[in-house]
């Protein structure tokens, strides 16, 4: 193989790498805040999204600002008893499949 040919090629993988990466697992923190009655506007307990960070040094998590996330908080009755403005914490993992799995950490801490 020429040498043009194989850095026309090297050029297109480094290129492409990210969007490559892009499109794999996705492995995010989502800290909330527990809402119930007035302050959710249903009368219901629901957790507001406040954050989404990295799960752990070795995870990846490429949300963009304004990007729309959509997914389903597991029913949980800790969640369910926490105190309004208690903090909830969510682990949220897409696979290179495109599955997707939310469970949640911890509650009032």
């Amino acid at each position: 193989m020429s040498p043009i040919n194989k850095t026309i090629i090297l050029s297109v993988l480094l290129i492409a790498s990210p969007f490559a990466l892009a499109d794999g697992e996705t492995d995010c923190l989502l800290k909330g805040t527990v809402m119930r009655g007035n302050q959710a506007g249903q009368g219901a307990t629901t957790v507001k999204i406040n954050s989404i960070r990295q799960y752990d040094e070795e995870s990846r998590c490429n949300v963009r600002r304004n990007e729309k996330m959509e997914f389903k908080l597991p029913a949980d009755p800790r969640v369910q008893e926490a105190e309004p403005g208690s903090t909830v914490k969510y682990r949220y993992r897409t696979e290179s499949d495109g599955t997707t799995k939310t469970e949640l950490v911890s509650v009032g801490t």
